[in-house]
């Protein structure tokens, strides 16, 4: 916990805003991975069971759907992270430069240093947030894919055989 206050203390007031939006977006990340998880089981099952067509067309269609709403919430979270990391890189510099204009050259160093040292945190913890949630977002996206396709070409093999 002393951990998290020491990134607060030094990422500014920014990096609240952070938290909470990596805690709400891998909370959805995770339940998306469930999601895709279970609807595996069901394609599998669907696949596996011959004059099932019309019913994987259809839930093709709705895992499509489902993960496009859940996507979107996830993208719109994935965009706000580094874009509060900016946020957070403007206004340690406006205290940077505060600071160097408030105090005199003889304190300015110590201010200065303070000020890229939020910089550095606030961006860093917005690409931190981000990026590893679009890779996440990727896999989910790529194993839907592969059940979806999974399910459709043993439908067909089993229609064949």
């Amino acid at each position: 916990m002393s951990g998290v206050r020491e990134l607060i203390a030094t990422g500014g007031p920014v990096i609240v805003a952070l938290i909470a939006i990596s805690i709400v977006l891998y909370e959805r990340c995770f339940n998306l991975l469930l999601f895709l998880f279970r609807a595996q089981r069901v394609l599998k099952q669907l696949a596996n069971a011959s004059g099932r067509q019309p019913e994987i067309q259809t839930l093709q269609q709705e895992l499509h759907d489902a993960f496009r709403q859940q996507r979107l919430a996830i993208d719109a979270m994935i965009t706000a992270a580094p874009l509060l990391g900016l946020l957070g890189t403007v206004l340690g510099m406006i205290s940077a430069f505060g600071h160097l204009a408030a105090q005199g050259v003889q304190h300015s160093m110590e201010g200065l240093a303070r000020g890229i040292s939020e910089v550095l945190v606030a961006t860093e913890s917005g690409l931190a947030v981000a990026i590893p949630a679009v890779l996440f977002v990727y896999y989910a996206h790529r194993q839907l894919e592969k059940a979806i396709e999974r399910a459709t070409h043993g439908h067909l093999a089993t229609q064949t055989a």
